[in-house]
Formats: C-alpha cells, structure tokens, sequence
C-alpha cells in the first residue's frame, strides 16, 4: 500500500504543479496588441528606410510629349479618341436597354420603367 500512495502523492502534486504553471502563464502572458499597434510596430523597422533621402537620379521627372502614334497627327489621334468614346457609349447605352427590358420582362412593369428611364435620359 505504501507505494500505491506514494503514486497517488506524486500525481497530485504534478496535477496541481501543472494547474499552477498554466495559471501563472496564463497571468503573465502579455496583453494582446491592438491591431493599430501590430502595424505600427511592423512598419517601424521600414519607416527610417522611407524616410530617407532620395538620390536625385532615383526621381525622374517626364514631361508630357505630344501625341506620337506611328504617323498621325494630333488631331487625326483626338479624333480617334472621340470615335472610340461615341462607340463605347452607343454599346453602354444597347447594355442598359437590353438590362431594362430584361427587368421589364421579368417585373411586368413596363409603364414604371419607361417613366424612370426617360427621367434618366432627360436629366443628363
């Protein structure tokens, strides 16, 4: 018998050696970081580096140049420009009346929507 509580001694005091080792940790561990102090602290190292001075060859400054597009003219290059423009509205404009009588179709509410879309295209 003397070993048996011997045994149940030595798991005792280990279980409560562990309860008091996780308690102390649990009581000393740091508390946690907001989140604005973990970036803060993330960018501290990097923030000296930033910082610094810019060699002048690292900057280049680049003026804008005219419009130079294998042998057109600037106007001949704005002019493709706006044609490009009109054919994307006319194509957003066929999206939406395409999108419009889909709903139309699909809500039964014809009257309503002409009256919003005409609202629409009368304030622009």
């Amino acid at each position: 018998m003397p070993q048996q509580d011997d045994t149940t001694d030595f798991l005792t005091a280990f279980a409560i050696g562990t309860a008091l080792g996780v308690g102390a940790t649990l009581l000393l561990r740091p508390r946690p970081k907001s989140a604005r102090e973990r970036l803060m602290r993330e960018l501290k190292p990097k923030r000296g580096r930033l910082a610094g001075t810019v060699p002048a060859d690292a900057v280049r400054v680049r003026l804008p140049q005219p419009a130079q597009v294998e042998g057109l003219t600037e106007e001949e290059v704005i002019d493709v420009g706006r044609e490009l423009l009109e054919e994307f509205r006319e194509e957003v404009q066929r999206i939406l009346a395409d999108a419009r009588e889909q709903l139309r179709h699909a809500a039964g509410e014809s009257d309503e929507l002409d009256a919003e879309a005409e609202d629409l295209a009368d304030r622009r």
